[in-house]
């Protein structure tokens, strides 16, 4: 995708308050019907870059944008956004903030319309009025709309016949994947997220409100657009052009690397009034961000590397060093080797939302907190493979705490011999009587010795459960081919699925186990098999740049199923491994209709 450069000064406010916004092409458009045509609308799914905007279209297609110095998008309505503008008032229908943009009457006094009473042709059509975008921006005085231009808009509205999209969760509330509905109304999925939702009566008769910009979910795609209203496009402000960058307090200016140095309660305190505190922002208190705002309170907005932004008091930050580009890695980041022991986060809201996106979090994992493990692979992305409680899990770095180092050594400590092997007789193995719970982690494990023991006990299920998971599944996470030869001869189930709705394919894939596919498919397992994410193996095993296996699987036939226009490919495509994979799959492709479109999201 061309992208081009813009002075440092710039930056885009809307990537911390523009998720969820809705959208139509922009003056610099130059991707065909990507969109469904002029004035067909989509909706801002995540900001890649301050660059790129990932835009998932009612159509269902999904691709990413340029947003600074080329502009393929305007945005039509920041509602369900949240944005709204306190103290304000639409003169006409009373809305009370207004939400999305302001538009000010610039030739009377104190006089306020919001977008939709502006397009709907309120007020003196001769009047000029100012475009305020968001809460203290700059205004935009824009020509008289009897002057402008309006068009149409298409996309998910009254009328429109709709099937589920990639968001859906909602089970069979539908009736079935692919069955149809129609909508009935635009609502708000919240008071503070209008326009945010779509009424659908499904055609079993079955009717619910299901999202459509609320958070930058698409829980509906349109299979036959309707109308919405039409709208003075030329008026609509371009998604990222929005002047110059600020310098807030404390010399904090948007790109900086921040800390949280303070104790927690001073934090907490300093919070009161500029966001708050929520315990989902522990994670701060660990991990440096990088400032992606600052709002019109002088409040900072900092997004961290789990993909949350939180807002903080400019009191709470501490600007960090950059280090040059031939300086070595953060001293304070832990960097770990296989062997090491580690101890596991003893926090369950905090855990929880370090692990999105590195493993996720399951409740079997409740048992290893605070507890000893042994790191046994590190993946490509950092994540780790620790060996704890007899099983082995996927842990994001910053989730578990180095106690000792593969050599027994502990930093800062002379004694770490002897620490080292006082974690070690912790760390061992604790079995009960239970046979389910010995199988699973012998399995876990690659006992194969004592898994076929085990097998042999009267009491024995081969496809009982523990902690959530069968032996094989655990067993095909962790590569342990023999283990898994064992219990197949044994008559596992290879589609028994956890509370996840993962099946052992689900499981070898993320495991990064080609070898392990290969045992399962000539068992016969469901290649093709969804989870309660909708996600196939190949999609676990694209998202977690694992190319071994998204080879194997190709290679067995898996089917695809990642058409151009499929969202649930393109929007968890991991961006190291985009060639990579693109070039594995352009060779079995008979699906690709665009291939330009494609190579430009894969560059």
């Amino acid at each position: 995708m061309e992208t081009s450069a813009a002075p440092a000064a710039r930056t885009i406010r809307f990537m911390m308050e523009g998720v969820g916004a809705r959208v139509i092409r922009g003056p610099d458009w130059k991707w065909g019907k990507q969109d469904g045509g002029e004035g067909h609308v989509g909706t801002i799914r995540n900001f890649e870059s301050p660059e790129e905007v990932v835009v998932v279209w009612d159509n269902g297609t999904a691709a990413n944008y340029r947003c600074l110095g080329a502009y393929d998008l305007r945005i039509l309505d920041s509602a369900p956004t949240g944005v709204k503008h306190d103290g304000t008032m639409c003169d006409t229908c009373r809305q009370q903030p207004i939400f999305g943009i302001r538009w000010k009457c610039a030739e009377c006094g104190n006089y306020d319309l919001c977008s939709i009473c502006y397009h709907g042709d309120k007020h003196h059509l001769r009047h000029r009025f100012y475009r305020i975008t968001t809460p203290g921006s700059d205004r935009v005085l824009v020509e008289p709309r009897r002057k402008s231009k309006k068009i149409g808009i298409r996309g998910i509205f009254p009328g429109a016949r709709v099937v589920r999209g990639v968001d859906w969760q909602w089970e069979d509330q539908d009736g079935g994947n692919g069955r149809r509905g129609k909508v009935n109304e635009i609502q708000d999925w919240s008071a503070a997220s209008p326009r945010s939702a779509a009424y659908v009566i499904w055609d079993n008769g079955a009717k619910n409100l299901y999202r459509v910009g609320f958070e930058g979910m698409a829980d509906l795609k349109v299979i036959t657009d309707a109308k919405g209203q039409t709208v003075y496009r030329d008026h609509l402000p371009l998604l990222g052009e929005q002047g110059p960058g600020r310098t807030g307090p404390h010399g904090l200016q948007v790109n900086d690397q921040v800390n949280v140095d303070l104790e927690l309660e001073i934090v907490q305190s300093l919070q009161h009034g500029h966001g708050g505190w929520t315990d989902g922002m522990f994670e701060c208190l660990s991990t440096t961000g990088k400032i992606v705002g600052i709002d019109e309170d002088h409040d900072i907005v900092v997004l961290y590397p789990s993909g949350n932004r939180w807002t903080f008091n400019p009191a709470v930050l501490t600007k960090v060093a950059v280090a040059p580009p031939s300086a070595s890695a953060n001293e304070n980041q832990q960097q770990f080797a296989v062997g090491d022991l580690v101890q596991i986060c003893n926090d369950l809201e905090r855990i929880k939302i370090l692990q999105r996106g590195h493993g996720e979090w399951a409740e079997a994992m409740a048992p290893t907190l605070g507890k000893i493990g042994r790191v046994q692979q590190i993946y490509h992305d950092n994540d780790l493979k620790v060996e704890v409680c007899g099983t082995s899990w996927t842990y994001n770095p910053i989730a578990v705490t180095k106690v000792a180092s593969s050599d027994g050594t502990v930093p800062g400590t002379s004694s770490g011999e002897r620490l080292s092997a006082l974690l070690k007789k912790l760390f061992e193995t604790h079995v009960s009587g239970d046979v389910n719970e010995e199988l699973v982690k012998t399995a876990a494990n690659g006992d194969s010795q004592k898994c076929e023991e085990s097998l042999k006990r009267t009491d024995a299920d081969v496809n009982g459960v523990f902690a959530g998971h069968t032996a094989l599944q655990a067993a095909s996470q962790n590569g342990h081919l023999e283990v898994i030869k064992i219990l197949l001869r044994q008559d596992a189930d290879v589609e028994i699925e956890d509370k996840d709705g993962d099946r052992a394919v689900h499981h070898a894939a993320f495991g990064d186990e080609p070898g392990v596919m290969e045992l399962l498919a000539s068992a016969g397992a469901d290649l093709n098999a969804r989870n309660k994410r909708r996600q196939t193996a190949l999609h676990i095993a694209v998202n977690k740049g694992h190319v071994g296996v998204v080879k194997t699987l190709l290679e067995l036939g898996c089917h695809p199923s990642l058409q151009v226009g499929n969202v649930n490919f393109l929007l968890t495509f991991n961006p190291q491994v985009k060639k990579k994979v693109f070039s594995l799959l352009v060779k079995v492709y008979i699906y690709i209709d665009d291939v330009a479109q494609w190579k430009r999201f894969c560059k």
